[in-house]
């Protein structure tokens, strides 16, 4: 089989993806830079956030060269995502709207993720 282009959506998710670990890098480097940052738990915390920035750059070249594996990760990662949205949203009252904006989000990035297109990008490659 050979490859095939890659869809749109799919495209969307990966650049999502780029920009929350992009963020995340630099939001840690900043709190890197901050001396009152790099105590304790936050800066274990700051460095937790790099390493996970670090591998979310590596899941979203998984998602543009059509890696089956990181769009598994993904999807599992905002199947987390919706149901920790639906809790919010069911049982959380200061956090409903969050809850909500959540799984919408959730939703629409498994859609995305998983629909005829994608899935036969993912397959092929």
């Amino acid at each position: 089989m050979s490859a095939i282009a890659r869809p749109a959506s799919v495209t969307l998710v990966g650049v999502v993806i780029v920009i929350f670990a992009v963020g995340s890098i630099i939001g840690a480097v900043a709190g890197l830079f901050d001396a009152d940052m790099r105590v304790g738990a936050t800066l274990i915390t700051l460095i937790l956030l790099l390493v996970l920035g670090l591998i979310y750059l590596l899941l979203a070249k998984g998602i543009f060269n059509g890696n089956n594996f990181a769009r598994l990760v993904i999807g599992f990662i905002s199947f987390l995502g919706l149901l920790t949205g639906l809790y919010h949203l069911i049982f959380v009252a200061d956090l409903r709207v969050f809850g909500l904006v959540q799984v919408i989000l959730e939703i629409i990035i498994l859609a995305l993720l998983f629909n005829r297109r994608a899935n036969v990008f993912f397959a092929v490659n």
